[in-house]
This record gives C-alpha cells, structure tokens and sequence, in this order.
C-alpha cells in the first residue's frame, strides 16, 4: 500500500538529512545526495515534483530563525528539470544550513531544529487563524 504524501515529513527528512551531510557529498557526482533525495520520497510518500516547493519552505524557515539578512541572501533558481532543481536547492540549502547555524553559534543539527519548530509554530498559527 502507498503511503500518503506527507509534505511536512518530507520537509523534517530534508533538514535533518542536509545537516548531516559533509561538503563532500555534494561534489562530483552527487551519488550521495540522489540516494538522500530517494529515502526522502519513499518515507514522506512526496513525488519528486513537490521538492522544491518543501525546500523553498524550508528556506523561508531557516531564514527567520538566522541572524542573517533575509535581503542579501540569494534567492536560488528553481529550474523546470525537478531533479537539477532539487540538486541545486539543495546544494544551497547545505550551504544556508552552515551560514545560519555559525551566526548564531550552534550546530548544524541545532539550527535545522530550531528552525523545523518555527515551521511547526508557523502551520499552527496557520490552521487556528
């Protein structure tokens, strides 16, 4: 049976796998990262069109809960080829994880769940509004 498509179980697997990853899994090939994208998918049921949506949102996260300037980060492309978009979304994301967790001091893990619970607090003030 399929599991039903969990868009914030994608988001959550998405944080937490691209805190864990070292800079060199995202060089050559990328092997490491597709395998990570494909445990995403299966365990939240998500296809792989609604990536970049999850991601983006993950974004909009990570930045309020950084010390960064929202104004002067990149806004990332989102190419119409799903797999390059989420490739290249998550290379910047890997990298935004890093310059958000140094500006407040913490870890990467840290950071990826201080942000998932502003996410959370975000959907239910969302739903009760």
């Amino acid at each position: 049976m399929a599991t039903a498509p969990n868009p914030m179980k994608l988001v959550v697997l998405a944080a937490k796998g691209l805190a864990e990853l070292k800079d060199d899994d995202l060089r050559g090939n990328q092997l490491h990262l597709d395998l990570e994208v494909s445990v995403w998918l299966r365990r939240s049921g998500a296809e792989l069109t609604s990536v970049p949506r999850a991601l983006l949102a993950l974004r909009r996260a990570l930045l309020d809960v950084s010390a960064l300037d929202p104004g002067s980060e990149p806004v990332p492309l989102v190419l119409a080829d799903a797999q390059q978009a989420v490739a290249s979304l998550c290379v910047y994301l890997h990298g935004l994880i890093g310059r958000g967790a140094a500006s407040l001091h913490m870890e990467r893990s840290e950071f990826v769940e201080a942000a998932l619970a502003q996410l959370g607090d975000a959907r239910s003030t969302r739903r009760t509004s």
